[in-house]
């Protein structure tokens, strides 16, 4: 692990999700998300402690596994507050609830994993735009699209923007991140060109202090899996024949549980375009059948 320094009061500690370290008073911190999983934390608890660091807050960007893991540890090992939003803060209390929604009923127990359901923990919800911490105010950014009701923190000149934006090494491997609502993300992305902050730091990319080639080249992602949404949709299909077309369209072959991840994300785009009277659907025979407006 390796602690970078961001601003006076800010540092990021790289990992499979990213986690933000604040400075607060008298050694004390607030962790911007808590690392993937109880593994993890632990080992991240022992480097913060070699620094004198004691882990006072963790500020939840949103209610995904990779970023809620070491909560539960957190939470028994120093008694730190967690906080999070209105609508993510039911799910880092019972992440049941996250493999339920994925599922659509009650999971399997493939859905039931480390990858989709983290220990559960206590947790306080914040509201308004703003956290006082010691002497330290914390911006409150809304950043929804990929998570319900995600959040990010602007604090000291850095910006912890959360999944709202990925690198294109990601898209090489993925080609398609999960979206709990597309049309809200690409809303977020335009949003944060208006982000005043020297430093932006995301989920799952490093410190940076430009991210404008980064959101054109997410919002062209969206853009463009929209645009094969309503192509398809000019024939008329079968739910689960858009969720094939589209996973094939991206060269995504997904098996067990990543199936259901997917569909998800396929589903958010048809209940995107649907909300905007671009594409409707019908009940034929007790099949749901979609097609462009």
């Amino acid at each position: 692990m390796e602690l970078t320094r961001l601003s006076e009061r800010t540092f990021c500690i790289a990992g499979p999700a990213n986690v933000g370290v604040v400075i607060l008073e008298e050694g004390r911190v607030a962790l911007i998300d808590s690392g993937i999983d109880e593994k993890y934390a632990r080992k991240l608890h022992e480097f913060l402690s070699d620094y004198r660091f004691e882990v006072a807050c963790i500020l939840n960007t949103h209610a995904h596994a990779d970023h809620i893991g070491g909560n539960s540890y957190f939470s028994e090992k120093c008694g730190c507050r967690i906080m999070a939003s209105t609508l993510e803060a039911p799910t880092i209390r019972q992440p049941l609830i996250q493999s339920a929604v994925l599922f659509a009923g009650a999971p399997i127990q493939d859905l039931m994993n480390r990858f989709i359901m983290a220990n559960p923990s206590p947790v306080e919800v914040f509201t308004g735009n703003e956290l006082v911490l010691d002497d330290l105010k914390i911006q409150i950014l809304d950043l929804p699209g990929h998570s319900v009701n995600q959040k990010g923190f602007l604090v000291d000149g850095t910006a912890f923007v959360a999944d709202t934006l990925f690198p294109d090494s990601f898209f090489k491997k993925q080609r398609l991140p999960f979206n709990y609502d597309p049309h809200a993300h690409m809303q977020t992305l335009e949003k944060l060109r208006t982000i005043a902050a020297k430093v932006f730091v995301g989920g799952h990319f490093g410190p940076t202090g430009n991210i404008a080639t980064m959101i054109t080249s997410n919002l062209s992602h969206v853009e463009s899996a929209m645009a094969f949404m309503l192509d398809l949709l000019k024939v008329p299909q079968s739910q689960e024949r858009v969720v094939k077309a589209f996973l094939d369209h991206f060269g995504m072959k997904k098996i067990s549980w990543e199936y259901f991840l997917y569909r998800a994300t396929v589903n958010g785009y048809l209940s995107s375009l649907y909300r905007r009277g671009e594409v409707k659907f019908r009940v034929l025979d007790n099949l749901a059948v979609w097609y462009a407006a």
